[in-house]
């Protein structure tokens, strides 16, 4: 009976450990944080040997669609670093001129970033644009307007 549970013990042991490493080593690629233009053009050579994560925003009027593919090519821009990017896959629908931007793929000697996977950033329709100076707030300017939707 004692050896009938030192096996059992081991092999639920062994089948933990190899869950735990399956899962460990499975996100080990998705644990690649997004790095800005300026980190990219610091890495020098090492930018060219490896994939990446580019943020920065789509720099209005410089998409430039492809007559006879779904290749664009476009500008983003982040801390004042500009960097040209290349995708040839659908877009979506929420890129547009001035969009938070995400591209994934891997940085050309050529200069520009050939896009595997881009993300935009859907607007927060919460964000308002406006900045509130919150301690001087006078809700007694903004009674009317409370008082009517009621």
């Amino acid at each position: 009976m004692a050896k009938k549970k030192i096996k059992i013990t081991f092999a639920f042991t062994i089948i933990s450990g190899l869950l735990i490493w399956l899962t460990l080593s499975g996100f080990e690629g998705e644990m690649q944080y997004s790095i800005g233009i300026k980190e990219v053009k610091a890495m020098g050579e090492a930018a060219f040997d490896q994939g990446l994560r580019v943020k920065g925003f789509l720099v209005p009027g410089t998409l430039q669609r492809s007559q006879n593919s779904l290749e664009v090519n476009f500008v983003i821009e982040d801390a004042g670093q500009e960097m040209a990017v290349r995708y040839a896959k659908v877009l979506p629908d929420t890129f547009k001129d001035g969009a938070e931007v995400l591209v994934v793929g891997k940085y050309q000697r050529e200069g520009y970033f050939d896009a595997q996977i881009l993300m935009a950033k859907c607007p927060s329709k919460y964000e308002t644009g406006q900045e509130y100076d919150i301690k001087n707030y006078d809700p007694s300017k903004h009674i009317d307007e409370l008082e009517g939707t009621n």
